[in-house]
């Protein structure tokens, strides 16, 4: 049986810690699975920024954050996914339909003369 008092090493810094802490006094990284930065509220909305929803792993693995939290995360997520791909596909549409019109625009009739001597 271990004693809960007994010191242990940090997996990071390799330097003294004890088991009921749950971030390493010395270089402050989280010693339990889940309750890191990235599983706060701030960490997933800064993600959330960068990668959308790609993000939602870190949303359902953070112990930090509420089952409600969670749920509304999901569904922005999701809803935000969604905006940004049909953003993405309308913008595609208006750039080809502008490409065709810049095409047909050139490759107007011109009545180019046959008779002309060089």
């Amino acid at each position: 049986m271990t004693d809960l008092n007994q010191p242990l090493l940090c997996p990071y810094c390799h330097l003294l810690i004890t088991p009921e802490d749950n971030f390493c006094r010395h270089c402050g990284r989280s010693l339990k699975p889940g309750y890191g930065f990235f599983h706060s509220h701030t960490g997933i909305i800064l993600m959330a920024c960068l990668l959308g929803p790609l993000v939602l792993p870190w949303v359902w693995t953070s112990h930090r954050i509420s089952r409600l939290a969670k749920i509304i995360y999901s569904v922005v997520l999701v809803l935000l996914g969604i905006y940004v791909a049909w953003s993405f596909y309308r913008a595609y549409q208006l750039a080809r339909e502008m490409f065709d019109q810049v095409l047909n625009g050139l490759t107007l009739p011109i009545d180019i003369p046959t008779d002309i001597q060089i």
